[in-house]
């Protein structure tokens, strides 16, 4: 039987109302410490499952380092009442600097992992799975519900061979609560000339296409992160770009690809994505043009890396044209100058510089950072030593073991 963990990371900010700090990490919609926020129901629909042969691992990240210990509490408190249903760990700041000392204590450097980032918050995800000797992964996001028969879905054709290719992930769709899966979009944003406008329409397009095709299973440039299934061979192989600042997801696919391992599309994999409503009182670092400021970033570091692929050796060579309409027409010549009229048009004139920059300068910042693009080669070799290393420990796997039974 195939050991699976349910990974679920949980995001969490500063009270309701009160005021961000530069410092802190940018999520789409961390929970104010004053609120339960979207766990419990994630975890109840868990309960429900058909299949229970599973574990369920919580990654917490808080917005700032300064609310680690009252974040962890909370979380402890929710998650404990579950344990009668399914193993359930959290894994938190603890953990991570266990893990951190031990890569130190062998020569690695314990700070390429942390819990400040998504893609970071995303490979300590594949590391406690590592910890529990873990088959398959099974990631999802705390605001989500999934059906009965989930966990039977999301193993199933994993590993196998598909029209001579090994199905190494697996991703699925996200419909909201009438059981949609389209992003909202208005006319007017479709037939916008500027890709960053017309994004959600871009990603309904993908869909569309990948739901429609007369098989189950169809290969993918697109994976969502909270309906990700993960091999072993896959995570252990494959990490998480730290350099990404957004949509840590679809890169693990193009760092999937650039390695030699296949995503595919699974139609019948399916979750209801619930994500909160935006309030007055959210951060700045949480509205949509922190968001975009992010893309910015990542798609100008993505085309970047994409292009460095056809100089470096054992790699697997990409363009945007393999990669589909989303990403792939986030990927072609004329991006930046389509970067640079977005944030024109979205950027209010009376903003804080210190959140929002100037477009001008944020575009130079996004290039400047596209140069570490090549740093993520060195650290996929460095990522299998670390998975080796910590494979081969069982310290740090009865430390997390024993957190299941608290």
């Amino acid at each position: 039987m195939l050991k699976t963990t349910i990974t679920i990371p949980t995001y969490w900010a500063r009270k309701y109302g009160e005021r961000g700090s530069t410092e802190d990490a940018i999520f789409d919609h961390p929970t104010p410490l004053d609120q339960q926020g979207t766990l419990p129901r994630c975890l109840e629909s868990l309960a429900a499952l058909k299949g229970k042969d599973f574990r369920v691992l919580i990654i917490t990240a808080p917005v700032n380092q300064q609310l680690v210990d009252r974040v962890e509490k909370v979380v402890e408190k929710i998650i404990a009442p579950f344990r009668k249903d399914f193993p359930v760990i959290q894994f938190g700041v603890k953990e991570l600097e266990s893990a951190q000392k031990f890569l130190e204590s062998r020569d690695l450097e314990g700070g390429l992992l942390s819990l400040k980032s998504y893609p970071n918050i995303r490979n300590c995800q594949l590391i406690g799975a590592l910890l529990l000797d873990s088959d398959l992964i099974v990631a999802i996001d705390d605001d989500e519900t999934v059906p009965e028969d989930f966990i039977d879905t999301a193993v199933e054709l994993v590993g196998s061979d598909f029209e001579g290719k090994r199905i190494d992930g697996k991703a699925g769709i996200y419909l909201n609560s009438d059981g949609d899966y389209k992003i909202h979009e208005t006319a007017d944003l479709r037939s916008s000339a500027n890709i960053f406008i017309r994004k959600a329409a871009l990603i309904n397009d993908t869909f569309s296409q990948l739901l429609s095709a007369p098989e189950r299973i169809v290969e993918t440039p697109i994976a969502l992160g909270g309906n990700m299934v993960f091999s072993r061979e896959l995570y252990t192989s494959v990490p998480h770009d730290p350099n990404i600042t957004r949509g840590e997801d679809i890169d693990y696919l193009i760092n999937s690809r650039l390695l030699g391992f296949n995503w595919f599309f699974d139609r019948k994999l399916r979750i209801t994505h619930l994500p909160p409503k935006a309030g007055a009182g959210d951060p700045l670092n949480t509205t949509p043009l922190a968001k975009l400021q992010q893309d910015v970033i990542r798609f100008i570091y993505q085309k970047k890396k994409i292009a460095l692929s056809h100089n470096r050796a054992g790699i697997t060579p990409l363009r945007a044209g393999d990669l589909g309409v989303y990403p792939g027409e986030f990927l072609k010549p004329g991006l930046e100058e389509q970067a640079l009229s977005a944030l024109q048009h979205t950027r209010p004139v009376n903003v804080d510089e210190s959140f929002f920059p100037r477009p001008e300068k944020l575009l130079a910042g996004a290039k400047n950072h596209s140069d570490q693009a090549g740093a993520f080669f060195d650290f996929a070799r460095k990522w299998l030593q670390i998975m080796e290393i910590l494979a081969a420990d069982s310290t740090l796997k009865e430390q997390l073991l024993r957190k299941s039974s608290l």
